[in-house]
């Protein structure tokens, strides 16, 4: 299976960027209208979830493989249940790093160890687009003008 890996380098410091990326009410809930949810214990559940027409929908989910505050989160990724009936069999890793560059940030993405005929493999090149708006906004307050895709 084919591996996605991406760098960015954020014009805002570490600490701001991490506090958008898993904390609540941030990026997501502005870009998707959800939350990455989870106690960030090693082994625990981790979901994100937020709201569509009325009810709560839980989009991805899986297990806190690793996880730094301010500096690493790992997790299993599995596809929502209304994607795939065979979501729990459906699974690939997510490795999400920062580092300090004086008031700037690295940010590294790796998307990997997907199971055969998952389809999120495919769709693992969103992380391009997430990623992209996920640093405008930080450096800009404001989100991508994107149409739906």
């Amino acid at each position: 299976m084919k591996d996605f890996y991406t760098e960015i380098f954020i014009n805002a410091p570490s600490d701001q960027v991490w506090k958008a990326f898993v904390g609540p009410n941030q990026f997501f809930m502005a870009f998707f209208q959800a939350d990455i949810r989870s106690t960030f214990k090693t082994g625990d559940r981790i979901e994100y979830a937020g709201m569509c027409k009325g009810q709560e929908v839980v989009y991805i989910y899986g297990e806190v493989l690793e996880y730094e505050e301010g500096k690493l989160l790992s997790y299993t990724d599995h596809p929502r249940p209304i994607y795939k009936e065979n979501h729990a069999d459906l699974q690939s890793r997510v490795r999400v790093t920062l580092e300090s560059l004086g008031q700037s940030t690295r940010m590294t993405l790796k998307n990997d160890q997907f199971t055969k005929d998952n389809p999120m493999q495919e769709e693992a090149r969103q992380w391009y687009l997430i990623l992209s708006n996920f640093k405008t906004w930080l450096e800009t307050g404001n989100l991508m003008d994107i149409p739906n895709q």
